[in-house]
């Protein structure tokens, strides 16, 4: 399901007249493609973000029940859903309005081994603490590195180039295998 060419300007405010006419009035700019959607800035602080692979559906939904939950616990920032939109006549799928994360994207910024690592680290030690809820108790809302999968194919190239993309896969199988 790749929407690419079926997304444009014009069905992103159709979108948000039809569904959220009060932000319908904000500036509209594209601002490209993630792993599974499309990326509109909304004004200063929000997004909008429209899905393009098959699993993305089920991933906006998803992260419209959890990242409240988990988001005032971590040490980053996180693109906290405001609204989740429905499918309709102009869009086949459901899509999110979410908030704008301010900064550089990781996979343009440059890596500084140490204090990225750490900051990583503490991320992913507030994303497990025993306190947060469990996969068990409340369905997929979070899994065990070693367990997730992470297809460093011709998506992860497009992104961010072949020779970042080898480096980040070794990076990956390095986490995957860590204790």
């Amino acid at each position: 399901m790749d929407v690419t060419d079926e997304v444009d300007d014009a069905l992103v405010l159709g979108l948000l007249r039809e569904q959220r006419p009060d932000l319908a009035g904000l500036e509209l700019r594209r601002v490209g493609r993630g792993w599974d959607n499309e990326l509109w800035r909304l004004g200063g602080e929000l997004a909008v973000r429209l899905p393009r692979t098959d699993r993305a559906p089920d991933l906006l939904r998803k992260q419209h029940r959890w990242l409240p939950v988990f988001a005032p616990r971590l040490p980053l920032p996180v693109p906290t859903p405001v609204y989740l939109g429905e499918a309709c006549t102009l869009f086949p799928q459901p899509w999110a309005i979410v908030a704008w994360v301010h900064g550089d994207p990781a996979d343009r910024a440059q890596v500084e081994s140490e204090s990225s690592a750490r900051v990583l680290a503490e991320f992913l030690g507030a994303l497990h603490r025993e306190e947060l809820p469990t996969a068990e108790r409340y369905g997929e809302a979070r899994r065990v590195l070693r367990n997730s999968h992470c297809d460093f194919g011709e998506d992860l190239i497009g992104v961010v180039g072949e020779d970042r993309a080898w480096e980040l896969e070794m990076i990956w199988q390095d986490a995957v295998s860590a204790p």
